[in-house]
């Protein structure tokens, strides 16, 4: 063991190591990262898309829903906005990240949300179109308004924009 030639080769070996680990390791956890993130989105993402496909129905008229839905929609408006084309906006950062509709049905009118944008990875308004769900539901049974859950809907992403909207094989 007197050799010097095996302590070289042995600090040198310490040196190879100490210069790449710190990259290797640094890749290894980005990745890890990575697929974590990835699953948690996922996962997240099934139950967002639940509550944003959420629908409900007012047995009334499409006239007489719209005064309910604009005497909630008015009472928040950092929240919600009427917009022009007699839509509902749901604000994350524009004032129509996410916009509802009231359609005329058979059995009333169905209040849906027909598209919305995703920020930082994942749709970001499904929380204020709970409360909106909930308000109207609130406001309509107030003023003696039979409310109930309506059928879902579903959304498809289109990649290029990242705008969910309305799937067309949705009733």
């Amino acid at each position: 063991m007197d050799n010097p030639l095996f302590f070289i080769a042995l600090i040198g070996a310490v040196i190879v190591v100490a210069i790449f680990l710190p990259r290797w390791i640094r890749r290894s956890s980005r990745s890890a990262s990575g697929r974590a993130s990835g699953r948690f989105v996922d996962s997240r993402l099934a139950e967002i898309l639940d509550v944003l496909g959420a629908t409900l129905v007012l047995r009334a008229s499409e006239g007489a829903a719209r005064e309910i839905v604009d005497s909630v929609v008015l009472q928040q408006p950092r929240r919600f906005t009427v917009l022009s084309d007699g839509g509902y906006g749901i604000r994350f950062i524009e004032p129509d990240d996410s916009l509802v509709r009231l359609v005329e049905t058979a059995d009333g009118t169905r209040i849906q949300v027909e598209r919305f944008c995703e920020y930082l990875g994942k749709p970001n308004t499904s929380p204020a179109w709970a409360d909106l769900r909930s308000l109207v539901a609130a406001a309509a049974s107030a003023q003696g308004v039979s409310v109930e859950a309506g059928p879902p809907v579903h959304h498809r992403r289109d990649p290029q924009s990242g705008i969910w909207m309305l799937d067309e094989a949705t009733p």
